[in-house]
């Protein structure tokens, strides 16, 4: 495409480019990010021709695009700051689990279910209490009536036998 074909574009550009050069650079800190996220937003308009009909004020749009492509990029670089480059993304591994460790997780899940069925009562009711509904040993013992020094023997009952339980699947 040639300037002429689109010169309202071009003009607008040329009038907020240093003000967006400076607005892109406060945000991304990089002289070559700059120069990049500058192309873009002007590709940006250059592609989409259409968008001198649609928006009626081109250099402040011009002005909210470029912002928003340096904050797009920031939020890339905070969200990959591993990766040598946002390139490198596409090698990042799937963070869902194989059906093999879904597997051995289920096994391990019922090997604790069956440990927490196997507890005293009283221990399984202190151990879920805490460990399910997160309340203290001395909110335990108030619902349940008991010291919360009798709530702190329950839970190393219920502790050691699950820890012993688990061992003994492995």
């Amino acid at each position: 495409m040639e300037s002429a074909e689109h010169p309202e574009i071009l003009q607008t550009y040329m009038g907020v480019r240093a003000r967006l050069t400076r607005v892109i650079y406060r945000r991304v800190r990089c002289t070559a990010t700059t120069a990049d996220l500058m192309q873009d937003t002007f590709l940006r308009f250059w592609e989409r021709p259409n968008v001198l009909r649609d928006v009626a004020d081109l250099a402040g749009y011009f002005m909210v695009t470029g912002r928003n492509l340096a904050l797009d990029h920031e939020r890339r670089k905070k969200i990959a700051p591993f990766v040598d480059g946002i390139e490198g993304l596409e090698s990042i591994s799937d963070p869902t689990p194989s059906a093999e460790t879904a597997t051995m997780d289920r096994q391990e899940l019922r090997r604790l279910q069956v440990g927490i069925e196997k507890l005293p009562p009283q221990a399984r009711q202190v151990f879920m209490l805490s460990r399910l509904e997160g309340l203290t040993y001395v909110q335990i013992g108030e619902q349940l009536g008991i010291s919360p020094k009798t709530v702190f023997g329950h839970m190393v009952v219920a502790l050691d036998r699950l820890r012993a339980e688990m061992k003994t699947g492995d």
